[in-house]
């Protein structure tokens, strides 16, 4: 008996104390230029930060903080004085974070929205070494964040770049029209994935304020006069590709952008080649991948046209077809005439039978 009450007492000791742990996620490194300063831990919420814990770097730099999640993915920023780091938290990882605070600039590893996030924030950096304030108007790194962002809309990443800001001026300006889609394509994405996430309801508010200002104005494409924009990029071989070409000589064409980088994406050529193989129809695929290897590597064995829209490329044909979220498919006639956008691919096979 004495021994079931040992074994009895043990076993509730240790339900207590796993009970009592609570799972963190932790940011760690060393901040060179810091020692003796005081370094705070920062939460926002809608734009208002908050200091959640502060702590005084080893003689090396070194430092650390723990905390526990608040249930969603959220962005965290560190401050040293003046000094600014952002840096991302999923659910429970542990990110490191490595900087000068004699220089804007900080590494971050440790999970993929960090990695992603240190990659933007480093486009940003060298577009602002080049252009300084006016980064803000730089349409290459504009479409190379636009083309992280469509890739993945849901992310915590593309809520920080939809609000970030160059010397208190916007990248992404929701007075814009071009801006507003792409910020409208991360406030769809967060209402559907994340409904109860206290940014959606904050962001929906203000993309529908600014939205309204342009109601009554007719888009883009609903403007144009021809039969379908133009489009001609390159191919895997390096070769011009035009839209002209193969629109307009009997079958109808599929037009589809997309980013490789996607989830979805492997699910989304799973159904295009359904259709294309059942013959009859033509299908040109452009691609808005940042990483062109990676894009390369994916395209080389598709069977249809596959172009990239590649950061030099400029965003003329997103905002000619008013693409404002990935992907997004469109159906041209065999006479060459656009005639509707596909919203459920699902539908794709049946849809395309009107025109064969």
């Amino acid at each position: 008996m004495k021994l079931f009450r040992s074994i009895f007492a043990v076993a509730v000791v240790a339900l207590l104390a796993s009970c009592s742990h609570t799972a963190k996620w932790s940011v760690e490194g060393k901040l060179d230029g810091s020692e003796g300063e005081l370094v705070t831990l920062e939460r926002s919420f809608n734009g208002f930060w908050s200091v959640l814990d502060s702590v005084r770097p080893g003689a090396d730099g070194s430092f650390k903080f723990q905390a526990e999640p608040f249930g969603y993915p959220d962005i965290y920023r560190l401050k040293v004085g003046d000094w600014t780091a952002y840096f991302p938290i999923d659910s429970i990882e542990s990110v490191t974070l490595n900087a000068d605070i004699k220089t804007p600039s900080y590494e971050l590893s440790g999970s993929s929205s960090a990695v992603m996030l240190n990659a933007m924030n480093s486009l940003i950096d060298q577009s602002i070494a080049k252009y300084g304030r006016n980064a803000v108007n730089d349409s290459v790194l504009k479409q190379q964040l636009a083309g992280n962002i469509l890739g993945d809309m849901g992310s915590i990443v593309s809520y920080y770049i939809i609000n970030k800001e160059i010397e208190g001026k916007p990248i992404f300006d929701p007075s814009d029209k071009g801006d507003l889609r792409i910020i409208g394509a991360v406030v769809n994405s967060f209402s559907s994935l994340r409904p109860h996430d206290p940014r959606t309801r904050f962001m929906e508010q203000q993309y529908l304020a600014y939205r309204r200002a342009y109601h009554s104005t007719p888009t883009q494409l609903e403007a144009v006069e021809i039969g379908f924009p133009e489009i001609n990029l390159k191919d895997v071989n390096g070769k011009d590709r035009s839209l002209a070409e193969i629109a307009g000589n009997g079958r109808p064409v599929i037009v589809n952008f997309t980013a490789y980088s996607a989830d979805k994406s492997p699910a989304i050529n799973v159904v295009l080649n359904d259709v294309y193989s059942a013959g009859g129809v033509e299908i040109y695929q452009v691609s808005i991948d940042a990483d062109e290897f990676q894009w390369r590597e994916a395209a080389r064995n598709l069977p249809w046209v596959a172009v990239l829209n590649s950061p030099k490329d400029g965003d003329k044909v997103l905002r000619e077809y008013n693409v404002g979220v990935l992907p997004m498919t469109f159906i041209i006639d065999g006479n060459g005439r656009l005639q509707e956008r596909v919203e459920d691919l699902g539908k794709l096979s049946d849809l395309i039978k009107k025109y064969k």
